[in-house]
């Protein structure tokens, strides 16, 4: 039985959403038994009563399970509300709940966010302490379990958010399943991991080695796209075996035609964990019959991420396991940084700064694929200022560019992220539009087709070619603070 909690502050719409799901995905949900409990007892209450609320909302989940259909199950409010709500009032929280709580985790948290407006309730206590709860819940489930999602903005676009995250939890479940037929009725735990220093902590998910989160310690400020459906879906994905988009998806190699979508499968791929150490994770990818189906290639992709302070770095190694037969691939980051990163900012505050006076001129896109052209975006200057309307051509492309670093730079702020690619033939620059809070920066050891008919894989510009046994390494870093 796969279980989702929605958590959070007061005033924040679980009950409405987790109402919505339900009737969504066809199931039940346990109802926040505080809320039953309190309308009879009245809203003074003892740290006894918290303890009766705790195991009426254990009650109410159970009994919940037991009408669940599609193996789904939403819980209304959980323990660590309890915990959090114990601690302000009280100063503590029984051992049995703080207990429970690490038992009885769920398979996915909805974090509810505080930009909905306050509905007052005689139930309800703190309007002005909103954020601040927030930020506690925030920093539990960061301990807790990295298994959870930020949900915010509209009723619409909450909805939508969790759909997407829901859906990706049925989706992996049945894979899951469908991959230990021994064991069909297991339940799924998608799996994240985290780094730490004193500094700062990333958060990774192994479904596609993709960096989900990379927060600094000292302001718990979040500088990776939270991964919004309704804008774009992804967080720094990695590109491989292909950086940039085919003709019609498609190319042809040795006398077969392929289909392969754009940007390749791994960031779809679920990778294998070979270490895992405090401020060091490697994952692993291998060929398997469903890659040799679309890439008729034998490989193997290490990627290492490593945190030291508050920088990250991402290595790649890719390895030709073949005895007697090429690897041709490519291969790209797409890291996604919030911008703006704090509220009272706007996405036309920041710039890039680059370590000296560059010209660049960019390769046109036009349905994913190079034109051809080229058109100029500086001469001879340190900053590029950032506007949607530079975007509105789709992503900007550089070839052999003179630089191995920029820096991302707020007008109004102190804060920067900063991009170390050395060696890196080819770079993409890149938001979804208007209104979209994130800017992408994504080296590559590839890119784009150009347009026309599919051609043969051999001859796509950015191929690399590696040779049996052969090892392919890069690498790139990203500083915050």
């Amino acid at each position: 039985m796969l279980r989702v909690s929605l958590t959070g502050p007061e005033s924040t719409g679980k009950s409405t959403l987790a109402t919505q799901l339900a009737a969504h995905y066809g199931t039940s949900f346990a109802p926040e038994f505080a809320r039953e409990y309190l309308a009879q007892s009245g809203s003074h209450y003892t740290p006894e009563d918290l303890e009766e609320i705790a195991r009426g909302q254990l009650a109410a989940e159970a009994e919940a399970a037991t009408r669940a259909h599609n193996n789904l199950v939403f819980c209304d409010s959980d323990l660590l509300v309890i915990k959090i709500w114990a601690e302000h009032s009280f100063g503590s929280c029984p051992e049995w709940i703080l207990r429970t709580i690490d038992e009885q985790q769920y398979d996915l948290a909805l974090l509810m966010g505080v930009d909905l407006p306050w509905e007052p309730d005689p139930l309800r206590e703190h309007p002005h302490l909103r954020q601040h709860f927030y930020d506690l819940y925030r920093r539990e489930l960061s301990e807790r379990m990295a298994n959870f999602a930020e949900i915010a903005g509209s009723g619409e676009r909450r909805f939508a958010q969790a759909r997407f995250l829901v859906d990706e939890l049925l989706r992996t479940a049945a894979q899951a399943s469908a991959q230990v037929l021994e064991e069909p009725r297991m339940s799924y735990h998608p799996t994240y991991y985290t780094l730490n220093t004193p500094a700062c902590q990333a958060t990774f998910v192994a479904r596609g080695a993709e960096l989900t989160s990379l927060r600094t310690t000292a302001d718990d400020l979040e500088y990776i796209w939270p991964a919004d459906p309704a804008v774009w879906a992804r967080h720094a994905p990695v590109l491989f075996p292909l950086v940039g988009r085919l003709p019609n998806d498609a190319y042809s190699y040795e006398g077969r035609d392929y289909k392969l979508p754009q940007h390749g499968f791994a960031r779809d791929q679920e990778f294998a964990v070979l270490r895992h150490t405090a401020t060091e994770l490697v994952f692993r990818l291998q060929h398997d019959e469903t890659t040799r189906a679309i890439f008729p290639f034998a490989f193997e992709l290490v990627i290492t991420y490593t945190l030291r302070d508050a920088e990250l770095t991402v290595r790649w190694d890719v390895r030709n396991p073949a005895t007697d037969a090429p690897l041709l691939f490519s291969i790209g980051a797409h890291p996604a940084v919030r911008c703006p990163l704090s509220p009272d900012e706007k996405f036309e505050d920041y710039y890039f700064e680059f370590d000296h006076p560059v010209t660049l001129e960019r390769h046109l896109l036009a349905g994913g694929l190079l034109t051809g052209q080229t058109a100029p975006v500086l001469i001879q200057a340190r900053q590029l200022p950032l506007t949607y309307s530079l975007f509105a051509d789709d992503a900007l492309v550089f070839k052999h560019y003179d630089f191995s670093g920029l820096t991302l730079r707020s007008r109004k702020s102190a804060h920067f992220v900063r991009f170390q690619f050395d060696g890196f033939p080819y770079l993409g620059l890149w938001t979804k539009g208007p209104g979209a809070s994130f800017v992408c920066v994504e080296p590559w050891h590839g890119i784009a087709s150009a347009a026309g008919k599919p051609g043969e894989l051999s001859e796509k510009e950015g191929i690399l070619t590696l040779e049996p046994g052969q090892v392919f390494t890069a690498a790139y870093t990203i500083e915050v603070g």
